[in-house]
């Protein structure tokens, strides 16, 4: 019997230090440029649309680049509490899924939407809209029956299904509407400790950013010339 609990606390070492493996870094950095870019563009981040769709609630901070007036929501040309934001920006949230999204967003911009050394003709806008984020623990019982072991060989403990309702809009610099895109991107990830992931949710809410903001990239090629000619 002593054997029996030497194996099980050795089984759930095993699960606990395989669970701290980090989220991998590669996956905040979109590889797909598309082929003729906009102008450089001002980067604008909608915090409380993705707050509201995680939950996190937060929003009456502003970002650490606005040091002046750091709390509020404060109203500008895209609405209250949409923030211009760079890649130095950080923000005052409990959630790391919202400043993954503003950090992938910027990237995205500035590496395969826009060409950053032209002069800055307008601005782009991010926001969600409608989100659908669930956890299935289907697996836990078994899990939990067979005290982890089978976790330790690959199968999961729970999975997360993140689907969010992207929109992009791009403005000229008098702040009109030159175009808005919208598109939904998905995701599932699995909590398991062959994989490491104990930030499932968060890689699920990254990926699935990325799915959508991949289509409207392509919806942004296929017009690039028009809009092109209207931030003019």
């Amino acid at each position: 019997m002593k054997r029996i609990y030497l194996s099980i606390i050795l089984v759930l070492s095993i699960i606990s230090f395989m669970g701290c493996k980090t989220i991998e870094q590669e996956i905040f950095i979109p590889e797909y440029q598309n082929t003729t870019l906009l102008p450089r563009l001002t980067i604008w981040f909608d915090q409380p649309s993705f707050e509201n769709a995680y939950g996190a609630n937060s929003y009456s901070i502003k970002p650490s680049n606005d040091l002046e007036t750091p709390y509020g929501l404060t109203e500008t040309p895209y609405g209250k509490a949409v923030y211009e934001v760079t890649e130095k920006t950080k923000l005052y949230v409990g959630d790391n899924r919202i400043q993954d999204a503003m950090n992938v967003f910027v990237t995205e911009v500035k590496s395969n939407i826009c060409d950053i050394s032209t002069r800055k003709s307008g601005n782009i806008v991010i926001r969600i809209g409608n989100a659908y984020i669930k956890n299935n623990y289907k697996w836990s019982w078994l899990s939990g029956f067979t005290v982890g072991v089978l976790n330790a060989c690959g199968m999961p403990m729970c999975s997360n299904r993140t689907e969010l309702e992207i929109v992009v809009e791009i403005y000229d610099l008098r702040n009109n509407l030159v175009a808005k895109f919208n598109e939904r991107g998905s995701s599932k990830q699995y909590m398991a400790a062959y994989y490491g992931y104990r930030e499932f949710e968060r890689r699920a809410a990254v990926l699935a950013l990325e799915d959508g903001l991949m289509k409207i990239k392509e919806l942004i090629e296929k017009d690039v010339q028009v809009i092109k000619a209207k931030l003019r």
